[in-house]
């Protein structure tokens, strides 16, 4: 589910869902589960944010400079 989704289901401000999800990265990491990033896509020229450590949406691509973005999905898998 991508950030507004979350925010949508939960009637959260968008902007909270990342701290959210941040916290449960660093928690989930010492358990059983992962929180797995599926990581944002420039629809213009299909650069994958893959090195990206915040989970926010960037803002442009770095190689066409576009604002289409598509944004990172999110999901919880069991090791």
């Amino acid at each position: 589910m991508t950030a507004r989704g979350v925010s949508e289901e939960l009637r959260i401000p968008e902007r909270d869902v990342y701290d959210h999800l941040e916290h449960i990265r660093r928690t989930m990491g010492k358990g059983k589960a992962a929180l797995t990033v599926e990581p944002a896509v420039c629809e213009a020229c299909g650069f994958v944010f893959r090195k990206r450590g915040r989970l926010k949406t960037p803002g442009k691509c770095p190689l066409c400079r576009s604002e289409l973005i598509r944004e990172a999905v999110f999901s919880v898998e069991t090791r």
